[in-house]
């Protein structure tokens, strides 16, 4: 497969962070294991000029605006957060329904996925989203198959993570599939996380919340 090499991630106001940070620092890092005509080229879009404002109060400057975006992206990925699933972005939808198809893949990271959604770019698909927002997901877009205990989940041309942390799985999945497993082993010695995830991010549903937070023999 020829290598990937331009990969744009979308931000709008009150997007989350790390669900930006974690999958673009797995592809710069991978940059560090691969001949420089094989890099990785980053780039930030946003749907307003100037800063935007990430949930955790951060202020980004995305390098282009979207109206200012290349013809093609060779991945095209949206973050999460709750501008995602609480706010609606016209003219980012918009935008998005034209980009999409001349991307050779596209995807989105935890709850991005509502802005996919939206966009109509899920219809058809099997997709996962944050643990705690699959049934949402479900009401939201019946002609989506949502798959609630994989980490990610690969479907044709599209890939989706689970929450917020697993865009750095869908990173290292994309990695692997572009330049081998080995690179993507490297990558992850490098950011200390483990190359397969023992199980699905059902381990972290609400059932975890029920262990008692009072110090004891058994919790010890």
């Amino acid at each position: 497969m020829p290598p990937m090499k331009t990969v744009a991630m979308v931000l709008f106001p009150d997007f989350l962070m790390l669900d930006m940070a974690g999958p673009l620092e797995v592809f710069s890092v991978a940059n560090r294991y691969l001949k420089p005509d094989l890099h990785y080229q980053l780039t930030t879009l946003g749907t307003e000029r100037g800063l935007l404002r990430a949930s955790n109060g951060v202020q980004v400057q995305a390098d282009l605006h979207i109206d200012e975006a290349a013809e093609r992206y060779d991945l095209l990925l949206v973050p999460g957060g709750p501008g995602a699933y609480n706010q609606r972005f016209p003219e980012l939808f918009g935008w998005l329904k034209k980009a999409v198809p001349r991307a050779e893949r596209y995807g989105s990271i935890c709850t991005g996925a509502f802005i996919l959604g939206h966009a109509c770019l899920l219809d058809g698909y099997r997709v996962t989203t944050h643990w705690n927002y699959t049934e949402r997901l479900i009401k939201a877009f019946p002609k989506t198959t949502v798959t609630t205990d994989q980490i990610y989940v690969e479907d044709r041309n599209l890939i989706t993570s689970g929450g917020v942390t697993a865009g750095i799985d869908l990173a290292l999945a994309v990695v692997a599939r572009d330049h081998g497993k080995k690179i993507a082993q490297d990558v992850a010695k490098v950011l200390l996380v483990v190359m397969k995830r023992q199980g699905g991010q059902a381990q972290f549903s609400p059932l975890m919340a029920a262990v008692s937070p009072q110090e004891t023999p058994i919790t010890r």
